[in-house]
């Protein structure tokens, strides 16, 4: 019962700020569309602007592991940026109408990892108020 509550406890609060990160990408991608919906922005933009909603949402999630006081920031949010990027190809590709796996994918994924190791450590550094 104990290695239950454990698990529990540790995939819990991982899972929580996911969905959080991911709450926070499609208000992002929702609010770029409004604003492409008035702007003319070029394509290129658009690639480059999704990167950064989906930064965002990663540091989010994170801040949101080290405010739960979670150990092992590190590790889990490394985690948490697999699951979100597993999560988030599998909502939009839903929403696009069809999987289409390909290298982006692995970019995205790799791309997760890296800004949550940067968000990590950087919310490792920040002293706590």
């Amino acid at each position: 019962m104990n290695k239950i509550k454990s698990i529990s406890s540790s995939i819990l609060p991982i899972l929580k700020s996911v969905l959080i990160g991911l709450v926070v990408t499609l208000v992002g991608v929702v609010a770029f569309a409004v604003v492409l919906k008035f702007a003319d922005v070029g394509s290129s933009v658009v690639a480059y602007v999704n990167d950064v909603i989906k930064a965002i949402a990663i540091f989010f999630t994170v801040f949101v592991l080290k405010k739960k006081g979670v150990n092992q920031l590190l590790v889990k949010s490394i985690i948490a940026a697999v699951l979100y990027a597993v999560l988030s190809f599998v909502i939009f590709s839903i929403l696009n109408g069809g999987f289409k796996f390909n290298i982006t994918f692995l970019y995205d994924l790799l791309f997760a990892i890296i800004v949550a190791v940067i968000a990590s450590v950087v919310l490792n550094l920040v002293r706590k108020n």
